[in-house]
């Protein structure tokens, strides 16, 4: 977490500096760091949210909507998700005789032998990213100055997942075990999302509209992703 702080401290001036000096590009790369939520998560699972971290790396192109201040904005990136599970719990996944998949929410002392300790568990997803909004500057001719608001939607695609867990073994060893498998995600996902702000900083916030899982373990049938953050334009 104080490395995450650093960053966003240091982005946040590279910002600001470049602002000063932004030559003219045909478009904007957009930094969105944020925490996640999840509503109606899988049974026996808690996240903590303020270690449960997003960060979107998209190119957005302007195109104006006349000489009003208004644009239709697209773009593609990558949103690189994180997620933190509380109670040394993480998700597996299992095929049957019958190759149907079902995928669990899991404590991980049923994975690792006698552990004496545990520290973090994670969940990772990566996806390709289409947004598409509807922006407004106050300062029609300079993108980069000013008050600005956005409302649009978003849809991607998943392309890795992995879950991490570390833990002290009985000889006082430190184990950290990364596991890339399918479990039961859905490929496809949309959603919602809007942000305001003046000049290279602002405020965001997406909402998924499409369901977390495909195969969904116990109570995550329902499970939708909710980001909060703060968006930085450096060039």
């Amino acid at each position: 977490m104080k490395k995450l702080l650093l960053g966003v401290v240091g982005l946040v001036f590279m910002s600001l500096s470049v602002q000063a000096q932004r030559p003219d590009l045909p478009g904007a790369l957009l930094v969105d760091i944020g925490v996640n939520s999840w509503s109606s998560a899988p049974t026996d699972v808690s996240l903590n949210s303020f270690q449960s971290k997003t960060v979107n790396l998209t190119y957005y192109y302007d195109l104006p909507i006349g000489n009003n201040g208004f644009t239709f904005t697209p773009g593609i990136g990558l949103s690189l998700e994180r997620y933190s599970l509380e109670n040394n719990f993480t998700f597996t996944s299992s095929v049957d005789a019958n190759s149907v998949r079902s995928v669990a929410a899991t404590d991980i002392n049923s994975l690792v032998s006698n552990p004496i300790s545990f520290d973090k568990s994670k969940l990772a997803l990566h996806y390709l990213d289409i947004p598409l909004e509807l922006r407004y500057y106050k300062s029609k001719n300079q993108y980069n100055r000013g008050f600005r608001a956005a409302l649009g939607i978003k849809a991607g695609v998943l392309y890795s997942t992995f879950t991490k867990y570390r833990y002290e073994d009985r000889g006082g060893d430190n184990r950290t075990v990364k596991d890339r498998q399918d479990l039961g995600f859905n490929r496809f996902r949309y959603g919602i999302q809007g942000r305001f702000g003046w000049g290279g900083l602002s405020f965001f916030g997406f909402y998924e509209l499409s369901d977390k899982w495909d195969i969904a373990p116990a109570g995550g049938e329902n499970t939708k992703t909710l980001t909060f953050g703060i968006s930085l334009t450096g060039f």
